[in-house]
């Protein structure tokens, strides 16, 4: 009897220990959906994106920022301090690049995200 309960032990660890590892994460996104800050390279894929815009413009906009570190209780107070680059527009669609080497992407009141196969502006004409 006291085998058995020693194997029986041993299974259960085993699986609980394979639970408690976790699963490999999913892959990010290309479509962010609802406001909020998402990681790049862990939530979201870096790239173009473009957006439906604000619902109404003529109760808001839309309010997007790139992000070079998401700001934590400790960290210097100013969350403009972590700001690559921001927008508040009320045209749409609303288009934005967003690099791998971003940390951060901040949405509000902007629609949905769609990542796009569109090539980044060189600035070049040719």
């Amino acid at each position: 009897m006291r085998a058995g309960a020693l194997v029986a032990a041993g299974a259960f660890a085993s699986a609980l220990t394979m639970a408690a590892s976790g699963i490999a994460a999913a892959e990010p996104a290309g479509d962010i959906t609802v406001d909020g800050t998402y990681l790049v390279n862990i939530d979201i894929k870096p790239g173009i994106y473009i957006g439906d815009g604000t619902p109404d413009p003529a109760t808001g906009g839309c309010f997007w920022r790139r992000l070079w570190k998401i700001q934590t209780p400790e960290d210097y107070p100013d969350p403009n301090y972590y700001i690559i680059a921001s927008d508040f527009v009320r045209t749409k669609p609303v288009t934005v690049e967003i690099k791998a080497t971003d940390v951060g992407f901040s949405t509000q009141n902007c629609g949905a995200w769609h990542l796009t196969d569109a090539k980044p502006n060189t600035g070049s004409a040719g």
